[in-house]
């Protein structure tokens, strides 16, 4: 590991001179080998990478079941098959939660299947991605008395999100990987740099969507960090 990362503060719990890693923010996992140049890389210590290889080894084998990426297809075709026979248990989940449906875009309705999916894994390896993008590209390590609210939002919602990411800040990001596989922006406030709002999409935007609320079909995941905690913004 380079020197650049070792002995730093942890971007994912804050403790400084503990990281004894580097992290790639974004998992190499989630995009084909061809695709996995340029992901951002930050410091972490052991416990908080390790926690965050565990979300990200069911959201790997799980996402790109409902990617809209042509290139998903191949991740599919190689790799799902090879993640699942690791995780018996959780082919097994899908296998038994797997179901028919009628999906209906642009004016087009056609059968669909849909997979049980576990949002709170989520939202919480988002959370740690904003983290991680936030060092790499912002140079600043959140506070862990700031929140970080990550997950999907309902449609009337997102109209605001957009905005605070339009509106001037100290600093804005927009990036691409593996030819659009995933996509992110992020915008800086100007007056406090901890705040932050970021966009994500993967896999072409995989659609989303909760008993609770089934009309609402969200394909952008959103995450903010602020001094206190949202009251109902975040679907968490």
């Amino acid at each position: 590991m380079s020197k650049k990362f070792k002995g730093k503060t942890c971007v994912y719990c804050g403790v400084e001179g503990i990281s004894e890693t580097v992290d790639h923010v974004i998992a190499r996992e989630f995009l084909p080998v061809p695709h996995r140049d340029g992901i951002p890389k930050v410091a972490a210590c052991g416990p908080c990478n390790n926690a965050k290889s565990q979300l990200e080894h069911y959201l790997v084998a799980v996402l790109p079941f409902g990617s809209r990426h042509p290139t998903a297809s191949v991740m599919l075709d190689t790799e799902a098959p090879r993640r699942l026979a690791k995780n018996r248990r959780l082919h097994r989940d899908l296998a038994a939660g797997r179901q028919d449906a009628w999906l209906t875009e642009n004016g087009i309705t056609q059968r669909t299947i849909t997979l049980p999916f576990d949002g709170k894994k989520l939202d919480a390896l988002f959370a740690l991605v904003t983290r991680g993008l936030a060092a790499h590209h912002f140079g600043v390590v959140i506070p862990k008395d700031y929140f970080i609210g990550a997950g999907t939002l309902a449609g009337v919602a997102e109209p605001f999100m957009t905005s605070l990411l339009m509106m001037n800040a100290r600093a804005k990001v927009t990036r691409s990987l593996g030819d659009g596989l995933i996509s992110y922006n992020g915008a800086q406030a100007i007056d406090d740099p901890h705040l932050t709002v970021w966009r994500y999409r993967i896999y072409g935007g995989v659609r989303l969507s909760d008993a609770d609320s089934p009309a609402e079909l969200p394909d952008t995941i959103w995450a903010s960090s602020s001094r206190l905690r949202p009251q109902s913004v975040f679907s968490l």
